[in-house]
């Protein structure tokens, strides 16, 4: 009750602020919807570009996330070894260094990749560390005595891994899984440095270009379409998880039994008293 009365009593101070200052006049906020400004099309560009680069990112990365979780699974030890190696590396450098590094440093050694490449191998190669660890975790929390027993019955790791183990493990791994996907998502904005037009760089061009008058405005708008994109993303992935989740089935009613004088309705046993 008091953290709900102090939350509105914030809420109506940055309301007369913003009041006082003129930031809700409704000019300010009509940019936002009129075509003619162009502001409309800009962020709808943008957000083109930011799902572009994160739908990439997301695919590639949970493919070598996966293959690495494999790798560091792996009875092998030189798969092992190799795949800890890739994913602490992977995960102990920033995000914005891998960035400029296939900005700058390909370049230097005559690889040439375009804008949306880049951002997205630096997503893949920073993500798909994490994931690795999400699924190997989920994999591990499951009891060795099912892959024992199909070992028994002849069956290959890998088909262990993706028969058996995976369909077990993904809806445990499925709530982190997409905290890690809207991340990503957000991690787009990254490319900002690099000269990637996501949203983030274009709500930064349009206020340089109308001035800070707007900034506010144009601000608040991309922050919002970051936020329902991200709601989206999680909601989708929720519903396509609850539809894989199978529901127990009921046990079938037992067949009457069938004598001479007709069906008679099966006795429930009972165990005997000593």
């Amino acid at each position: 009750m008091i953290a709900g009365t102090l939350l509105a009593l914030v809420l109506v101070i940055i309301v007369m602020r913003l009041e006082s200052k003129g930031q809700l006049e409704g000019q300010r906020w009509a940019i936002l919807l009129d075509p003619a400004s162009g502001v409309p099309q800009t962020l709808g560009r943008a957000l083109l570009a930011t799902l572009q680069a994160a739908l990439l990112g997301m695919v590639f990365a949970l493919i070598v996330g996966a293959l690495l979780a494999a790798m560091r699974l792996s009875s092998r030890r030189a798969l092992s070894i190799s795949a800890s190696i890739l994913v602490e590396g992977f995960r102990g450098v920033p995000l914005l260094l891998l960035m400029l590094f296939a900005a700058l440093g390909l370049p230097q050694i005559g690889i040439e990749l375009n804008v949306l490449t880049m951002v997205v191998m630096a997503l893949v190669v920073y993500n798909s560390a994490v994931i690795c660890e999400i699924i190997r975790a989920g994999i591990e929390s499951i009891g060795r005595g099912q892959t024992e027993a199909a070992l028994a019955m002849g069956m290959r790791p890998l088909q262990i891994l993706f028969r058996i183990l995976m369909p077990q493990a993904i809806p445990a791994m499925t709530p982190l899984l997409v905290s890690q996907l809207v991340i990503l998502l957000k991690d787009t904005s990254i490319g900002y440095v690099i000269g990637y037009a996501e949203l983030l760089r274009s709500g930064r061009s349009l206020v340089e270009f109308y001035g800070n008058r707007y900034g506010l405005q144009i601000y608040l708008a991309v922050a919002l379409i970051y936020i329902l994109t991200n709601v989206l993303v999680s909601l989708t992935a929720r519903r396509l998880t609850n539809r894989n989740v199978k529901k127990p089935k009921s046990p079938a009613p037992e067949s009457p039994l069938l004598t001479e004088d007709g069906p008679v309705a099966p006795q429930p046993t009972t165990n005997p008293v000593h």
